[in-house]
């Protein structure tokens, strides 16, 4: 695949994601007035598709700065999730936020997929 059709497709993947999660998002607040969680899980990986298509190009050719960007984005996502989950800690643990576990591991699940991708992105415009 050519990095015009891999770009494409991954383009057009991340927009029927994007419609489902509006689809979906919007029959579950009509139907039961709130989000389930699996609408988020949709939402990043919209975003993740988004990303790979950004970052096709550039991963189609696995070389040395495609593994840096890699390997570098893994180790600053790890803070930013530590950073995730002492905050929903807090959360939890003052009562600001009340979720079921369904919903709190579809919230942490997608914050760990949209940061990941999106530090790939930032970084390869740093390298």
């Amino acid at each position: 695949m050519n990095s015009k059709t891999g770009r494409r497709f991954f383009t057009i993947m991340g927009c029927l994601f994007l419609l489902y999660t509006a689809i979906f998002s919007s029959a579950s607040i009509y139907s039961l007035g709130y989000i389930q969680g699996h609408e988020l899980i949709q939402l990043s990986t919209s975003v993740m598709c988004f990303c790979l298509a950004y970052l096709y190009p550039q991963f189609k050719q696995n070389d040395e700065r495609t593994k840096t960007i890699k390997e570098r984005g893994m180790f600053l996502s790890y803070f930013f999730f530590v950073g995730y989950s002492l905050i929903l800690m807090l959360l939890f643990q003052f009562e600001l936020l009340t979720l079921s576990g369904y919903q709190t591991v579809s919230l942490i699940v997608s914050l760990m997929i949209v940061t990941v991708f999106s530090s790939f992105v930032i970084l390869s415009k740093r390298y």
